[in-house]
């Protein structure tokens, strides 16, 4: 094997004109080597004639002779640089060459015919041999063994296109003598192509993928946004509202402080009146006085005057009236002034409250509601693929049931107290069964339906969606859905709207099933009776809705439904004497019933089922 040590420098044996190895190398009479035709050429191009290298100018073109010595050197260069460059080690993963003893060289080539992979030196005689020179020969392959037949030990060279497998010849005859079978090279086309259109389709698939994270991100920053934006609505909201408390504020000090100023004015005018009243009333005197100290007749004067010791009701009131101390009263103004504060605080108390209800109802109904509608509607907004295989990689969960099951289901318990009698509640709340012996629950705790097979669930909803699912397979007839909390339980109540109640129902008479949306209505005809029913409830668009959850179709809906309900004056009074807050929006609670035999209803967990989607 060569060495690179035994090769002389590659770039003594390249000309300087054209960077290349030597080809028919000419010296010119500088001593300095080029091709015969880059030389030649160059001096044509020039009209000059004179060295590239040395620059040295020759006076006529010199008659240039091939180097022969030169020329085998070139030759023998690239004999070596060929061998060096194929007399390589195989490498760990790499063909090595059959033929070669001790270290093997990397093969160059693999035979079909001789089933073996050559070197370059043992490839030769593949090269050079006539015979030899009809063999396939094709890249190194390492599996040769796999492109033999193990049954006949034949190479592979068709394609049975009904077992899908490579065969051979012997095969045509044998094990697959009816199959249609083509050469491997024709299947090899037939594979490629179609690999072609998967890689296609996969691109098209990635393309969509791609598309869609920039959708989601896209939505999720525009989400982030959109929610940044509203928290700054609603804290300009709140900012507008207390802008306006604090505007009408100097208002009510100025109409605060104009009634105190007008009462003060008020009580002091009187005051001042009074006042000028008892003035008045002590100048007379006083002048009455003065002209009896002036008068000389002495009877006059002792008749007009009584002596200090006459009785008290004969004197002249000049003593100090004790409610005269001071000007003005304290005691009127400080009592209006108190009366504007407690009014003031008493308003401000009562708006405080109000606030603060208002507040708890729109944290709730915040805490209930969510972003399902939006990412239903962005799903909605989405074009359909023209694609059905894209359509199905890309999978995006267009279903309506499966986003009310993702967004809006809630756990629902049952209350056994809210029973009939002749319905047993399992422990876990999750059961009802119909019990032909009747079950017996004290009088102090009874609040169940007394005629009517049902029993409700222990949590209502007043606002938002929700969701529940109920077992229904092999039961005789059934009813469930969602009612009001105030419906009727004394006495037989059929359930309809009228009566607050919201059911689908299946009743079983004469060996005939049948399906009720409303309760008043004619049956449904449904193809088959569902297994397990889902109930779906909007309360704020006032619908009420039943799906088949095994065949994910929709089986009734209520529309338009009047939830809310006028309050009684009595309620409304019960409710203001105990400080209770009171709403026109009652709650809604699970119902479910059962018409007898050994019948079950069972409300399951909601599990999202996507394979339909």
């Amino acid at each position: 094997m060569a060495s690179a040590m035994n090769i002389p420098c590659e770039e003594q044996f390249r000309c300087s004109i054209c960077l290349d190895v030597f080809t028919e190398p000419v010296s010119t009479p500088c001593g300095h080597n080029y091709c015969k035709t880059c030389i030649t050429d160059y001096w044509a191009s020039k009209n000059l004639t004179q060295c590239p290298l040395c620059q040295k100018k020759f006076r006529k073109r010199p008659e240039l002779q091939v180097n022969t010595e030169f020329r085998d050197m070139v030759e023998h260069f690239n004999k070596m640089r060929v061998t060096g460059e194929y007399d390589i080690l195989a490498k760990p993963g790499e063909v090595p060459c059959d033929i070669c003893c001790g270290l093997k060289l990397k093969a160059q080539k693999t035979c079909l015919v001789c089933l073996t992979s050559f070197c370059q030196h043992h490839l030769e005689p593949h090269q050079r041999v006539t015979t030899l020179k009809k063999h396939q020969l094709i890249d190194p392959v390492s599996n040769l063994q796999d492109r033999v037949c193990q049954k006949h030990d034949k190479m592979f060279e068709l394609f049975c296109q009904e077992d899908q497998m490579c065969v051979c010849f012997v095969c045509l005859k044998d094990d697959h003598a009816t199959h249609k079978a083509v050469p491997l090279e024709h299947a090899s086309r037939q594979r490629k192509a179609e690999l072609v259109n998967l890689t296609s389709e996969i691109k098209a698939m990635e393309n969509v993928k791609s598309r869609s994270i920039e959708i989601f991100e896209c939505s999720i920053k525009q989400g982030k946004e959109d929610s940044e934006k509203q928290i700054a609505e609603i804290a300009e909201v709140f900012n507008a509202l207390v802008v306006s408390l604090q505007r009408r504020v100097p208002e009510l000090n100025e109409l605060v402080q104009e009634k105190l100023q007008k009462a003060a004015e008020r009580q002091a005018k009187d005051y001042v009146t009074q006042l000028e009243q008892e003035v008045s009333e002590l100048r007379r005197k006083r002048d009455e006085l003065e002209q009896l100290l002036q008068t000389e007749d002495h009877l006059h004067l002792l008749q007009s005057y009584q002596p200090l010791s006459s009785p008290a009701h004969t004197r002249v009131q000049v003593d100090r009236p004790s409610h005269l101390t001071s000007p003005f009263r304290p005691d009127i103004p400080e009592i209006s002034q108190q009366t504007y504060v407690e009014m003031v605080k008493k308003a401000v108390g009562q708006m405080e409250k109000i606030l603060s209800n208002e507040m708890e109802m729109l944290i709730h109904e915040v805490r209930l509601s969510d972003g399902c509608e939006a990412t239903a509607q962005l799903y909605a907004a989405e074009k359909p693929m023209t694609d059905e295989f894209i359509r199905e990689v890309s999978n995006p969960p267009r279903d309506e049931l499966l986003m009310i099951q993702q967004c809006d289901a809630v756990d629902v318990t049952l209350d056994p107290y809210t029973a009939n009698s002749k319905l047993a509640v399992s422990e876990d709340g999750k059961q009802v069964r119909y019990h032909k012996g009747g079950l017996f629950f004290p009088i102090l705790f009874r609040r169940g339906f007394e005629f009517n097979p049902f029993v409700l669930g222990k949590d209502g909803f007043s606002s938002g969606r929700f969701y529940y699912e109920v077992r229904v397979s092999r039961n005789i007839g059934y009813v469930l859905g969602v009612a009001k909390e105030s419906i009727s339980r004394e006495g037989y109540t059929c359930p309809v709207p009228e009566n607050g109640c919201w059911t689908f129902t299946k009743t079983t008479n004469q060996f005939k099933e049948e399906y009720l949306g409303h309760f008043l209505e004619p049956p449904l005809k449904l193809k088959q009776g569902p297994q397990t029913v889902g109930v779906f409830v909007d309360y704020e668009k006032g619908e009420v809705s039943f799906y088949d959850v095994d065949t994910r179709t929709l089986i009734y809906s209520y529309t338009g439904c009047a939830f809310s309900e006028t309050t009684t004056s009595l309620k409304s009074f019960l409710y203001s004497m105990t400080g209770t807050p009171l709403s026109n929006r009652p709650k809604l609670y699970p119902v479910l019933g059962i018409s007898g035999g050994d019948d079950i209803l069972e409300i399951t967990p909601v599990r999202c089922n996507t394979s339909h989607v």
